[in-house]
This record gives structure tokens, C-alpha cells and sequence, in this order.
């Protein structure tokens, strides 16, 4: 963005909305693992069963609609806000887990 500068992750603003649909998407993807986890890989020996292959999809599906939710957030709060929207999504994710590495997935719960 023309004219905007880096600013340091304390003082990029976040909104409840932000955080709110970062919670939900985190949460779709440890469903995700949750389902892998239970079935086990799905190339291993007997491969997963039809009712298997459907939970993990719905469960892919779900996850990749929250992450396009939230990303379309953070490019609007972006605009609004005149802040880059590396620097939103990277606190936003330190924000949401705690200040874990915001670069690494959230582990399923």
C-alpha cells in the first residue's frame, strides 16, 4: 500500500470480528485434524472408508470457507485501517494462539 510503513505488531490494531472469525477458522482446522487423526492416513492399507472421505471433506470444506472469511476480513480491515495486511494477519494469529509463532499451524485439540 502506498505510504504505509511497517509498524510494530503492538501497534497494529485488531477488531473483535477479526479475532472471532480467527477463533472460528483455528477451530475448523482442529476438526480437520481431528477427523485425519481418527481415520489415519488415507493412502495407508485399506485406505479410508466412503463415510471417512466424506467427514474429511465436509470438514476441509468448512475449514477452507472460515479461512476465506477471514481472510476477506483482514483485507477489508486493511483498507480501513490504512495498516498492511501482513501485519493484521500476523498479529491477528499471534493474538488468537497466544503468541505462539503466528507462521505455524494451530495444533489439533
Amino acid at each position: 500500500m502506498p505510504g504505509s510503513t511497517i509498524r510494530p505488531a503492538a501497534d497494529i490494531e485488531l477488531n473483535d470480528e477479526l479475532i472471532r472469525l480467527q477463533k472460528r477458522s483455528d477451530s475448523a482446522w482442529a476438526n480437520l485434524c481431528a477427523v485425519q487423526d481418527r481415520h489415519g492416513q488415507p493412502l495407508q492399507e485399506g485406505g479410508w472408508p466412503p463415510e471417512g472421505h466424506e467427514e474429511w471433506q465436509a470438514a476441509w470444506t468448512v475449514w477452507g470457507d472460515r479461512v476465506d472469511t477471514v481472510r476477506a476480513a483482514i483485507s477489508h480491515w486493511a483498507g480501513e485501517s490504512g495498516q498492511r495486511r501482513i501485519d493484521i494477519e500476523t498479529r491477528l494469529k499471534g493474538e488468537v494462539r497466544g503468541g505462539k509463532d503466528p507462521q505455524v499451524w494451530p495444533e489439533g485439540e
